[in-house]
C-alpha cells in the first residue's frame, strides 16, 4: 500500500524560526487575541484593522482576517479553521481555499511557541503552496518584524 499525495517540495512551504524578546504566553497572546493581531498582522504595507478580525478560540473555531492595503488599493480577506490548539504551545490552522490568489487547496498554518530563556522561539511552517512559498514567506517575515517591534514596546 503506498501514499498517493505527492510530498510537497520545499519550495512549496514556508519555514521559519525566530526567537522574540517577550515570555511565550505574551507572544502566544499576540497571536490569539485580536487586539493584539490588529497591532502586527500582515506585510509591511499592509493593516489589519482590529474590526476586521475574529477569532474563536478553540479547536473547531474560525480564525479570520482582512487585511487592508494602506492608502487604499485593496484588501485580502483569509479565514482559517483551528484544527490544533495548545495553549501557549501551538496553534494549528487550516486555511480556506483561495483561487483568487491561485491556492485551490487549503494551507496549514503551524505555529509552535518555545520557551527560550526569557525569550521566545517560534516556529512557523505553512504550505503547501502550488506556485511557490516565496511570496507567502516574504509577507510572514514582513509580519514578525512588525511583530517584533510591537512586543518590543
Amino acid at each position: 500500500m503506498s501514499d498517493l499525495t505527492p510530498a510537497a517540495d520545499a519550495d512549496q512551504e514556508v519555514l521559519i524560526t525566530r526567537i522574540f524578546d517577550a515570555p511565550r504566553e505574551l507572544v502566544f497572546k499576540a497571536w490569539t487575541d485580536p487586539d493584539e493581531v490588529a497591532a502586527w498582522y500582515g506585510p509591511e504595507q499592509m493593516d489589519t484593522p482590529r474590526e476586521r478580525i475574529s477569532i474563536d478560540l478553540r479547536v473547531g473555531g474560525r480564525y479570520e482576517l482582512t487585511m487592508v492595503r494602506r492608502g487604499g488599493g485593496g484588501e485580502f480577506t483569509i479565514g482559517y479553521e483551528i484544527v490544533e490548539l495548545v495553549e501557549p504551545e501551538l496553534i494549528v490552522l487550516r486555511s480556506d481555499p483561495m483561487p483568487q490568489s491561485g491556492i485551490h487547496e487549503p494551507t496549514v498554518v503551524r505555529v509552535e511557541f518555545h520557551d527560550h530563556g526569557a525569550k521566545t522561539r517560534i516556529t512557523l511552517s505553512d504550505g503547501p503552496y502550488p506556485g511557490g512559498a516565496s511570496h507567502a514567506e516574504a509577507g510572514y517575515e514582513a509580519a514578525l518584524n512588525k511583530l517584533a517591534t510591537h512586543l518590543a514596546r
